[in-house]
């Protein structure tokens, strides 16, 4: 009997003791135990908790020190009431590179946009040698569903650059520290909102005076949607199918980030050099629709106005989107059809000349100023109507024939209405 009161006795301690080490074994884990080496794995997930208590690691998100996509020159040139006077801006920053802007012009890339720094700290009693990596994910609008953005960085980084985000948006994002013990660490989930000021100018590698026509405010209180219908230049050189300028860097960001899904090429025939094809992918519609950059013909021509026309079909599909299009730089005949889509929408005139003009920042090897009031702005006045967008419609279906539907459903896909609005 002593025997077996014994042996109860050591199975009870035995038993308290496996019961011990288990809480203390899920005490110290996280929700989220993916290691390092499963990191793929651990980047579709959308959060990661810690049950630990204090937590190893603390990650602390700083509010970006700069929320625009603007660099200080473009800043500058967008906050000046007269949207005519950017050589004033250029001249200055051509000199500071010992360029004379009125001798060669268009001939820097200051176009570009810059990107929106997250930066974060660690607080540890730990090493910070033990952890891996961490991973940023990133989300738009709301904190719900897949991030938009999902990163690796390395264990020293602090920092990630988000490129080409959306103007007038709020983004959450956190960071995930991935520890050798094999435990994920989360930050909180922070928010901060881009400046909404336009345009939204993009960086594609290979590829000058890229812009989302998008973001813009409308006159009714509006807004034209983002990540639609992207202007910029050439993909492909002149005269050629096979000097492709867009690198395989700026194809990955047309086609994963910003989702082109068709190209519409108003280059001549005879500057195309037989292409047929778009080198963004065979799964990327590529439309030729020729206009003559000749500004004595560029908005009368018979030839442009049937271009025009189709040009105005292809986008009334919403099918097509996300479009880029574009011409030889990216400024005449790509800055006419800008200019009617989102005149057409509500723009004002004074940012539609913004948008133009803005095409001098980049590397465009001209320079363009006022010209385009005798060619199309003053000739889309003359049709009937209270405001420019009721003008530019009207010019559009009496004088180039586009069909009212296909203008109607421009404006229905590309124009996020006033809140409060249908």
């Amino acid at each position: 009997m002593r025997t077996d009161r014994l042996s109860l006795k050591i199975l009870a301690l035995l038993l308290l003791i496996a019961a011990l080490f288990a809480f203390a074994s899920c005490d110290t884990k996280t929700a989220e135990t993916t290691g390092a080496t499963t990191a793929n794995t651990a980047a579709d997930t959308t959060a990661a908790t810690t049950t630990a208590e204090p937590a190893k690691y603390v990650i602390r998100l700083n509010a970006p020190a700069n929320a625009s996509i603007h660099t200080s020159l473009q800043a500058s040139y967008l906050a000046d009431g007269d949207p005519t006077k950017v050589a004033d801006y250029l001249k200055t920053a051509y000199s500071a590179q010992s360029v004379n802007y009125n001798d060669e012009p268009g001939t820097i890339e200051l176009g570009r946009p810059v990107p929106i720094t997250l930066t974060w700290d660690i607080e540890t009693e730990f090493s910070v040698n033990d952890i891996l990596l961490f991973t940023v994910r990133i989300w738009r609008g709301s904190r719900s569903g897949k991030a938009a953005v999902t990163a690796t960085v390395s264990k020293s980084a602090r920092s990630y650059d988000l490129v080409n985000p959306m103007i007038g948006e709020t983004y959450y994002w956190m960071v995930v520290a991935y520890g050798a013990d094999g435990v994920s660490y989360a930050s909180e989930t922070a928010s901060f909102q881009t400046a909404a000021q336009g345009p939204r100018n993009l960086y594609v590698d290979g590829v000058t005076n890229v812009r989302d026509l998008g973001g813009w405010a409308t006159e009714d209180g509006g807004r034209i949607r983002q990540g639609l219908l992207y202007r910029g230049g050439r993909l492909v050189e002149n005269n050629s199918k096979t000097n492709v300028l867009v690198t395989s860097d700026g194809i990955k960001t047309m086609r994963d980030e910003l989702g082109v899904k068709s190209e519409i090429d108003l280059r001549l025939k005879s500057q195309i050099g037989g292409l047929s094809a778009s080198p963004l992918g065979s799964t990327v519609n590529f439309y030729s629709r020729p206009m003559d950059d000749d500004w004595s013909v560029m908005f009368s021509s018979a030839e442009n106005l049937k271009s025009i026309r189709e040009v105005f079909a292809i986008l009334a599909d919403k099918a097509n989107y996300p479009v880029y299009f574009h011409c030889s730089i990216g400024t005449d005949r790509t800055g006419l059809i800008a200019w009617l889509v989102n005149g057409l929408c509500g723009v004002s005139e004074n940012d539609l000349w913004r948008d133009y003009l803005f095409s001098n920042f980049a590397l465009i090897k001209h320079k363009r100023g006022t010209g385009i009031k005798s060619v199309y702005v003053d000739k889309l006045k003359t049709a009937p109507g209270s405001t420019f967008s009721e003008q530019i419609y009207n010019y559009l279906k009496d004088t180039v024939k586009v069909p009212e539907a296909d203008l109607k459903a421009v404006v229905r896909i590309m124009k996020e209405p006033a809140k409060g609005t249908d």
